[in-house]
């Protein structure tokens, strides 16, 4: 079982999105897959819920946190796919934490998910964008982090942020969590800013840029706001599916479970 952190500094670099779509494109490739919405914004939940409807677990993932098990958070999707979802109470779980001391509240979830990990191959974490013991608390308890560049500067300073941030943590909690590789997100082949960003990005990593890049679909938009769709003979719905199909075998690859 693997548990995957998909991560950046900035905001708006599509880390939900990919998020979504990795934790749905698995569970179609048989894997038994659980996506942990832990942002207060739910942005992942309500992409989940344009296309399954109505999501209401037994017990919101805040109390579940505070009582000390997961499990009653979890609904079932679809065949091979579950999810915790999020709401704005989350916004309140970092302070709940203050009571713990400093070195112990960052490994709250790690310990938490520990029990799941029987039941499912891949657990994805969506987290937002910010510094915090959540976040902290989702990169201890990750596998493998794949950082998200969107080929934007402001998205390439956050992933070097970033990167130090996870040496920082990883160093003082002896940490055995693996950065898999940084991915270029919403790529524009027609901007010369995101090409100037991507030959950089390449420069600078080498190899730990994934091969298999994701360029912008507004098809993906759509999918956002009306529900995932599958549909094999539109075009569209076809050739974006593929381009992150590709991507996730490289991941899976990275990983070591596709070879």
């Amino acid at each position: 079982m693997s548990t995957l952190l998909f991560y950046n500094f900035k905001g708006g670099v599509g880390k939900t999105t990919i998020s979504v779509l990795a934790a749905d494109h698995l569970s179609r490739t048989g894997k038994k897959v659980l996506l942990i919405d832990l942002d207060a914004q739910a942005s992942a939940t309500l992409f989940l819920k344009n296309s399954y409807g109505n999501i209401v677990p037994k017990r919101s993932l805040y109390n579940s946190l505070q009582k000390g098990s997961l499990r009653p958070s979890i609904f079932h999707l679809d065949k091979n796919l579950d999810l915790i979802p999020a709401d704005w109470d989350m916004s309140l779980w970092n302070q709940s934490l203050e009571k713990l001391p400093q070195y112990d509240r960052n490994l709250v979830l790690q310990k938490l998910i520990q029990p799941l990990k029987d039941d499912y191959d891949f657990i994805i974490l969506d987290i937002p964008p910010t510094l915090s013991t959540l976040v902290n608390n989702a990169v201890l308890a990750s596998d493998y982090i794949i950082l998200v560049l969107q080929t934007q500067s402001a998205s390439y300073e956050g992933v070097l942020r970033t990167a130090k941030y996870l040496a920082q943590l990883r160093k003082d909690y002896d940490a055995r969590f693996k950065l898999l590789g940084i991915v270029l997100y919403l790529v524009s082949k027609s901007a010369n800013s995101d090409t100037t960003i991507a030959n950089e990005a390449r420069k600078t990593f080498g190899d730990a840029i994934f091969a298999n890049s994701i360029y912008h679909r507004e098809r993906v938009k759509r999918w956002s706001n009306e529900g995932l769709t599958h549909k094999p003979n539109d075009v569209h719905d076809r050739r974006t599916h593929k381009m992150y199909s590709l991507f996730l075998k490289e991941v899976l690859f990275r990983i070591g479970e596709d070879k």
